[in-house]
This record gives structure tokens, sequence and C-alpha cells, in this order.
């Protein structure tokens, strides 16, 4: 957070604070060798000192837990040096100062980040009743929320439980507490609902019915002026705190001198006002007003004894004071202010959750056995097609998708089982041999033994070009007797050598498909995954668009929360009144730096990288800055700086 960013400076601050102690120290100490009990006593300030420095910029506030015990045996420790009443170095009160700065910084982030907090729950309830008042729909929805606790406390107070004023001055005559019997209590009862049902006349009968929403509409009024208070006083501290607590400006320093208490007088002061002004804080005021009372009643006062220039007990005594109120504002004051806050806000804020949804809950009540029923009914035919939903998922997914991604896989490996094959390798040759052989023999029949190897050869070869004139020769001579020709069986025989034949023209254009096949099989692979891929990437878009849309809106939301939260800053610094220094008032300033840590926080969320090193460098000029016009010159270069993300 921004603001405890200056804790971090703080503690900077005094991490050099300790350091010249130490080069004094070192330079000095050497003389005194022989106070064994300051050396003792120094070394354990340095390990308290450890303690209380920060590790990690991320976590510069210490758990209130581990802060109280340090301070509780840092106390013990005080204690017993006090009773033993030894004459310390002047080194060691030093120590003992940074110890007790070192303390209140971590107090105040503490305090600071409390104010925080509440400011941020006060701010949601203020919201929550600014839309419940923007429409009279919504006060009607609040007074239907609320309505049973409306009707319950007006019976109790002008109903069943209304005891007439005879009965009262009789009960107080007597000083006993009379029974009054059940029938008068109906009677009543009846009585106050005919007065509501039948009134006197109109004039009481519009008042009847808007009476309702004019009384919540104050309550919600009275309630949200309540709300601002708090905030006004939340902002306020945190505005006081930040530029009147620990001010450690480049002139607060440890000047060189024969006296280390004196010369640190100055840091002496700003610990004892700023502790002093923490518990008057959390123990006083909840307006601009107070607070400046508490300002004044603590630079009047100035604290003057926490700066006590002597040595010995009454200086070890000022930082023994320092302890004690802290412990008491981490102890007592500050767990007081946060359950005052939870109160304040659980009784003024929005009704709790079971006040709000009671109607809603009371007809899940009412339905659930019906629906319990319904479910029952059901059950067996929903699960049956989830199952089916499911089975069939699974079986598109292994058919369409794993299985063609296999064959693709084998057919990029040339294995024989993934080849396209419209025929067997061998079925062309052997019908195309045994289609010769046919021939062959039937010229020969018909033509006779004239050179039987010459003619077989040049009969095979013309066949093999696709050549048949022999057989259709003697096709169109047998056509002309038939009879004969079938007969003598040469018919038959042409027609079952042109069967063949036929045969053989359709292998061979099968072949020629089935090398187109064999050559395109890697595409057809593709092809045959396609649309698996293609329904299966359908399907996962949608699915993450509808998980996606969502995310979307959220990136969206928070964007807008970004720019509302940099717009909020800037109608805090337009709107404000500087003092006649042109200074932000405390209010504004306190203000300032809650919106500004709420704008931080937002920005983590959507910028990264550099640009969110940049956007906290901006936070941190427009959180040190205090005057108007030039915090407004800060927020106009961050809109432009980034109205990509605004």
């Amino acid at each position: 957070m921004s603001a405890l960013d200056r804790i971090y400076r703080l503690q900077a601050h005094l991490g050099e604070f300790h350091q010249q102690i130490n080069d004094q120290i070192g330079s000095n100490f050497h003389q005194e060798a022989d106070q064994k009990s300051s050396i003792e006593y120094l070394t354990k300030l340095e390990k308290i000192l450890d303690s209380l420095s920060i590790k990690s910029k991320t976590q510069p506030v210490r758990p209130i837990d581990k802060l109280v015990d340090l301070l509780s045996n840092f106390r013990h420790d005080l204690t017993v040096l006090e009773d033993q009443g030894s004459n310390l170095d002047p080194y060691v009160y030093e120590l003992l100062w940074l110890v007790a700065a070192k303390a209140s910084t971590q107090t105040l982030a503490i305090i600071w980040t409390t104010l925080s907090e509440n400011l941020l729950s006060v701010n949601d309830e203020i919201r929550y009743w600014d839309g419940i008042l923007e429409f009279d729909w919504y006060i009607g929805l609040y007074i239907l929320q609320t309505s049973p606790l409306r009707l319950w406390r007006g019976l109790l107070k002008a109903g069943l439980f209304a005891i007439s004023p005879q009965t009262h001055e009789d009960n107080s005559n007597t000083g006993e507490n009379t029974f009054i019997p059940v029938s008068t209590l109906w009677v009543q009862f009846y009585t106050s609902v005919q007065r509501c049902i039948y009134p006197s006349g109109l004039s009481s009968f519009r008042p009847g019915i808007f009476s309702p929403l004019v009384r919540s509409k104050l309550e919600i009024q009275r309630k949200r002026r309540y709300l601002k208070s708090r905030r006004d006083f939340n902002a306020s501290s945190i505005g006081l705190l930040m530029e009147e607590c620990m001010c450690l400006g480049p002139k607060t320093s440890l000047a060189d001198g024969k006296d280390p208490v004196l010369a640190n007088c100055t840091l002496h002061r700003i610990v004892s006002k700023s502790v002093c002004l923490m518990t008057s804080i959390l123990q006083y005021g909840s307006n601009d007003e107070v607070l400046e009372l508490t300002k004044a009643f603590t630079a009047d006062n100035d604290l003057g004894s926490y700066v006590n220039k002597n040595k010995g007990k009454a200086a070890l005594k000022d930082v023994q004071d320092v302890v004690e109120q802290l412990l008491y504002i981490l102890n007592d004051l500050l767990p007081k202010y946060q359950r005052f806050s939870t109160k304040a806000i659980s009784e003024i804020g929005r009704p709790p959750i079971t006040v709000r949804y009671w109607l809603p809950l009371s007809l899940a009540f009412l339905s659930a056995g019906t629906s319990f029923t319904l479910l029952k009914s059901l059950g067996p035919a929903l699960v049956d097609w989830v199952v089916n939903a499911g089975s069939t998922a699974f079986e598109f997914w292994t058919n369409w998708v794993v299985e063609p991604t296999w064959r693709l896989i084998r057919t990029i490996r040339h294995d024989e089982t993934s080849e396209i094959a419209l025929m067997s390798k061998n079925s062309l040759e052997a019908d195309r041999a045994s289609l010769e052989r046919m021939v062959v023999d039937f010229v020969l029949d018909r033509g006779g033994k004239r050179e039987p190897l010459l003619s077989a050869n040049t009969i095979a070869d013309k066949v093999r070009e696709g050549d048949l004139t022999p057989v259709l020769m003697a096709y169109e001579k047998d056509l002309r007797s038939p009879f004969i020709g079938t007969v003598r069986g040469d018919l038959v025989r042409a027609l079952l050598i042109q069967i063949q034949k036929t045969k053989v023209d359709v292998e061979i254009a099968m072949s020629g498909i089935d090398a187109l096949l064999k050559s395109q099989e890697l595409v057809f692979g593709f092809v045959g995954l396609t649309p698996g891929i293609l329904v299966s990437y359908a399907f996962i878009r949608w699915f993450w668009g509808l998980l996606g849309s969502r995310k979307g809106f959220q990136v969206g939301r928070r964007q807008n929360d970004l720019r509302y939260a940099l717009r909020n800053i800037h109608r805090i610094l337009t709107l404000s009144v500087p003092t006649a220094n042109g200074l932000l008032t405390y209010r504004n300033h306190g203000l300032l730096i809650s919106n500004a840590d709420t704008l931080l926080r937002k920005a983590e969320i959507v910028l990264k990288g550099e640009d969110f090193y940049t956007f906290q460098e901006d936070i941190g000029d427009l959180i040190n800055e205090n005057r108007a016009d030039l915090q407004l010159k800060i927020i106009e270069r961050m809109t432009w700086t980034y109205s990509k993300w605004t």
C-alpha cells in the first residue's frame, strides 16, 4: 500500500540515525570500556532494533501480537534497569529512544491500516444506502426485507404488549406487576388492526399509505449521515497522522556534540508528540473540529516532559512513558476502537444477510419437499442423460479424433497397414494373364498350329495392348450363324473372353484410382482428422468462452473500478477547498490517501511489470505532494498515461 511506503522510508531514516549512533559509539565508546553493563545492554538493544527493522518492503508492518510481546519485554528491561539505578552511557539512551521511535512507527502503521480498512468498510455501506435511495422500488424492497423486524418491533411497542395508562398508574401505585389477561391483549390487538384498516378519514388514509416509505427513507438518510461522519473521522485521522506523526524531515538528524541526548532532542519530541497524537485520535472525536482540538492539544503541550534534558532516571522515565503509552494503544485503545467501529457498521450498515434474503430462503425452505420429490422422480432420467452424454462425447473423441490421429501417424511412417487400397496387389496381373491365355487358346484353336510360339507371343503382346481383333472377328462371324456357333462353342468362348476383357479394363481403371489415392494418402489422412478436430475445437472454444465471458467481464469490471477510483481522486482534489497555504485539509488528505490505496490495489490486478512500477511511482508522487494544484497535474498525467487501461 502506498501509505505504508512512508513507513518504509521512516524506518530507513531511523536506520540512518542508528548508523550515526554506531559511528559515534565506535569512535568514543572505547574510552569507557570498563562499563561492562553498558556494553551488555547495548548488545540487547541492538537485537531489539534488529527485530523492529523491516525485513521486506512488501510487509513493513509487524503482527500486533509480536509487537506487543516485544514492547512488554522491553518495558520489563527498562523497569529492571531503573531499579538497578546504574549510570548508563549516554549512547544507551540514544538507542532507547531509537527503539521507541521504531516501535512508534510500527504502531503508526497498524493504526493506519485499521483506519483505512474501516474507511473502506464505511464507504461500502454508504454506497449500499445510496443505491437503496436511488429508486423508491429499492426502498420498497428494503421495507419488505425488514418487514418481519418492523412487525415484531411494532407489536412490542404498540400492539399486543401495550399497557393502558390506568393500568400502569394502578401498578405504579400498588407497586405490583398486574397480570393482563389474554383476552384483553387480543382486544387491544384487534383495536390496533381496526385503526389501521378503517381510518377516521381520507386525511389519515394518505399518510397511512406513504408513511412506511417516508419513514424508511428518513431512517436510511439518518444512517447515511452517521456513516459519513464516521468516514470523515477516519479520513481526518489518516490525514492528521500522515502530516503530523513521525515527521522526520531532512533537518531531523543527530548532531555531533558532547551530549547526544541534547543533540537528538528533536527526535524525542517527534516521537513523544506522535504517540500522544495517536492516543488522542483513538480516544476522542468523530469530526474535523475535534481533530483540530486534538492537534492543538498535542501541539500546545508539546510533551516537554518527554524531552527531559537530564540524564539518568528522568530520561529513562521518559522512554518508559512512551512504551507504556504504546502498549496502552495496542492493548486497549485500538481493540476498543475496532469493536466500536465493527458494532457501528453492523448496526448502521446494511442489514444482515438473513434479513435481506429471508423471503427467498423461506420460499426455498417451503418448497424444499417438492423440490426433493421432483429431483427424486427425475433423478434416474438425469443420471442416464448425463451418462449418455459422457459416453457419446467419449466415443466421438475416440472414433473421430484419436483413431484418425493414429492413422495419420502410421501414414507418415509408411506403415503398410495404413495404406489405402481399392484392390489387391496381384489381382490385375492374374486377370490379365488369364485373358492372354484365353485369347491365345481361342486363336490357336481356330487358326491352326503354324508357328505356334511366334503366333502365341504376338497374340499375347496384342492382348496386353488391348487388341482382341481375332476374337472379335470370330465373334462377328459366329453371329451370322449363332446356332452353329453356339453348338460349336466359339460364340460362348468369345463372349466369355469379352467379359474377361471388361474385367481387366475395370481393374486397370481401379489400379489408376488406387495409385492416385496412394499418392494423396497424407491428404486424406488430414481430411479424415479435420472434422473431429473442428468439432472438438468448436466445443472447447464454446466452453472456454462460457467461462471466459465471466473472466472477461471481471477484467472489464476491474478496468471500470480502476477508472472510477481514478475519478474519485480527481473529484476529491477538484472539490477540495485548500487552506491558506494551499494545502489540503486533513479530511481531504485522508480521503486522498485512502482512495490512492484503493487505486493501487485495483491497478495491481490490471497492470503488470513496468506499467505497475511506474504507476506506483505516480501514486507515491500523489501522496507525498500535499498541494491540490500539483496533485491535479499528477492525476492528469496518470489519466493520459494509463488511458489504455481506463
